[in-house]
């Protein structure tokens, strides 16, 4: 779980530090290209997942995007389309979009953390990348179909959001 608790060594006002030291703490590949950006790779299931984080001081946000590595041909793109708006119904933080650029499905989602402590901030956004990872996961076979325009993709994703309830 990436999302287990964690003690900075120090106190910052800008997440992105946090993170960086977060990063460093748990061995991820990182890059801090500046005092409000970062890239890391976190593992996942099936690949890594490029994260991005990018702190905006004026809102106190921090906007976290990771991108599948999964292209979407422009042929597959309302396929995938279709796919990500039954993902997003089922998603209850976060969302994913399709970049018309690189055409990646991309998970994003901007926490707000004007007056929340750091000591509180860092577990908000470890939790926040623990849910981004899972999600990845979750839904990266679902991708793959849609790159490859295969049909099986609306048995692949039915499976992917399907509920159960109660234990067995």
């Amino acid at each position: 779980m990436i999302g287990a608790p964690f003690e900075l060594s120090h106190d910052s006002n800008n997440p992105v530090d946090m993170v960086e030291e977060l990063a460093e703490t748990k061995g991820w590949k990182f890059t801090r290209h500046d005092e409000c950006t970062l890239d890391l790779s976190l593992p996942g299931q099936m690949t890594s997942i490029s994260v991005g984080l990018e702190w905006q001081d004026e809102f106190s946000a921090l906007l976290v995007s990771c991108a599948m590595p999964v292209k979407i041909p422009a042929a597959n793109y309302e396929m995938a389309a279709v796919a990500l708006e039954k993902i997003n119904q089922n998603l209850w933080l976060g969302h994913f979009d399709l970049s018309h650029q690189d055409m990646l499905p991309t998970f994003r989602h901007t926490l707000l953390l004007r007056m929340i402590p750091s000591g509180i901030a860092i577990d908000l956004v470890a939790d926040v990348l623990d849910i981004a990872a899972a999600e990845c996961n979750r839904f990266h076979s679902t991708f793959r179909l849609a790159a490859a325009g295969d049909v099986r993709l609306h048995d692949d994703l039915n499976a992917a959001v399907f509920e159960t309830i109660g234990e067995a």
